[in-house]
């Protein structure tokens, strides 16, 4: 049995290199939506942040077309932003996005946490194994990009897996409690993404897998087990349609744009294009693919559960116009997934010790590499160069070209920054404008990758403190205090985790 320590020890491993990474800021148009949301229903108990913000062009009432459920569970984070602004003497508006910022280190941490309690507890695999693969999503996907901004995927990664977590439970006497606490993550991941409900058919099927193996085939047990966690997902789904009634007059209507995307081409770009490859950008699930046939011996219900997670996502989003999930970091819209093709890696490590173990150390380190430079530059700065030089076909090009692939134009990104740097009148000049507040919406290209700081500088917010000079004790004590909670952190979790 796992130790409360390591959990401990996990949980501050994660959170301190997630934190330490972070951009500390709300930099994607998604993410600042969201907020404009949570700071409406704080300031002004509103759902339209017409109050709040004001959108050229735009008039009356302005309302999220996003998740309900990521700018309320940021509520909390928000209102500790203001209290923080009023210990450190720190502006409102930097405090609140800070705190909210920092909302998918900490879901992304406690997704580290499930996969290694999923790993020990439902598949019983060694504590060793179990950080590995905690390690292998935390450190070595796109979910370590994605702890750094305002987005809803963290979130409604962390809930579904939650979800399936307590819906595979092994406790018969503990059945009933598990399902409603299953039916009560998963309909909160429903109020993050509404996408998420293509996942409950392999709910229901796994469901019936339990009962038809049961020895007292009783229907009425099969119908409450059904309708138990049902029912958290019918309330969420009024609160959605109440929701969308009084954004848009019409309880069905969601915001987000029909399905118009050709099938084959968002099939082939989320699996294999050279710019949001699923595999290129996450090497690991290379592995868990090759490992599927084992989880399915050992787990003939999880795994197919996990089978139906992976399959229905990767459909519905092929025929998504947006598969390639906007100005993101790899295939987005994919995060929810890739904790289904970690885990199974385990087997492979189980089976085959001797002869993986370093290949899948390899790949594992390999992913870390590809996921740095993404925390390190902003990637819009791609993006932006990309449009400038080749304009409305810069997307094809990112998406299609392997020259071009973001994989290969982040890493470029990295070198023209830390180059920049040594530039101090015009890091001094981005800095001015940034303080006063400056916008490049309708801008040049130039004029943004010239004088937007975010673009130009890594993208940690202890250097922005550094930069926007905050004493020393808010920009260089952070950092270093994190460090040595990962070294620490890391070090106990070896020894803890050494026994096979």
């Amino acid at each position: 049995m796992t130790k409360p320590r390591t959990h401990l020890m996990l949980f501050l491993f994660f959170l301190s290199i997630y934190v330490l990474t972070g951009q500390g800021s709300i930099q994607s148009a998604d993410g600042k939506i969201m907020f404009y949301l949570t700071q409406a229903m704080v300031e002004n108990q509103s759902l339209s942040f017409s109050e709040v913000v004001t959108l050229e062009g735009a008039s009356g009432p302005q309302f999220s077309k996003y998740g309900l459920g990521m700018s309320v569970l940021a509520i909390p984070f928000y209102i500790f932003g203001k209290v923080l602004s009023l210990l450190l003497g720190i502006e409102a508006s930097l405090a609140t996005q800070f705190s909210v910022s920092m909302i998918n280190a900490l879901l992304t941490t406690l997704s580290c946490l499930v996969i290694f309690q999923f790993a020990t507890n439902r598949f019983d695999f060694s504590p060793r194994t179990a950080l590995m693969l905690s390690s292998g999503f935390g450190l070595s996907t796109i979910a370590w990009y994605y702890s750094e901004d305002f987005m809803s995927e963290p979130a409604a990664t962390l809930l579904l897996l939650s979800a399936v977590y307590f819906v595979t439970s092994k406790d018969p006497a503990m059945r009933k409690r598990d399902l409603l606490w299953a039916g009560t993550f998963l309909a909160l991941a429903v109020s993050c993404r509404l996408a998420v409900l293509v996942v409950i058919p392999g709910f229901i099927i796994y469901q019936w897998m339990v009962w038809a193996e049961s020895e007292e085939k009783n229907v009425s047990e099969l119908v409450e087990g059904l309708i138990r966690p049902a029912v958290p997902v019918v309330l969420v789904l009024f609160i959605i349609m109440a929701y969308n009634y009084i954004r848009f007059a019409d309880p069905l209507e969601t915001g987000y744009e029909k399905f118009s995307g050709q099938f084959l081409v968002g099939f082939f770009g989320l699996l294999f294009s050279p710019g949001k490859s699923l595999f290129l950008f996450n090497p690991l699930t290379l592995l868990g693919c090759l490992s599927f046939g084992l989880c399915f011996r050992a787990q003939r219900k999880t795994a197919l559960l996990f089978g139906w997670l992976i399959i229905s996502h990767l459909l519905l989003f092929s025929f998504w116009g947006s598969w390639e999930g906007g100005m993101s970091w790899g295939p987005r819209l994919m995060l929810l997934v890739v904790p289904y093709l970690i885990l199974p890696i385990g087997f492979l490590l189980q089976e085959y010790k001797q002869v993986v173990r370093v290949p899948i150390i390899v790949i594992l380190v390999a992913g870390v590499l590809v996921q740095l430079p993404s925390v390190t530059v902003n990637i819009a700065r791609y993006y932006y160069e990309m449009s400038r030089d080749f304009g409305s076909l810069g997307r094809d090009q990112i998406l299609f070209s392997p020259k071009y692939s973001q994989l290969i134009g982040q890493f470029k990104q990295v070198g023209k920054v830390f180059e920049n740097l040594g530039d101090d009148l015009q890091i001094a000049q981005m800095v001015s404008l940034a303080k006063k507040g400056e916008r490049f919406l309708g801008t040049d290209i130039d004029v943004v990758l010239e004088n937007g700081l975010a673009v130009n500088v890594p993208n940690f917010w202890w250097y922005y403190m550094y930069l926007f000079g905050y004493p020393f004790y808010f920009w260089l004590f952070p950092p270093v205090a994190l460090v040595g909670i990962i070294m620490v952190s890391g070090y106990r979790l070896c020894r803890e985790t050494n026994n096979p």
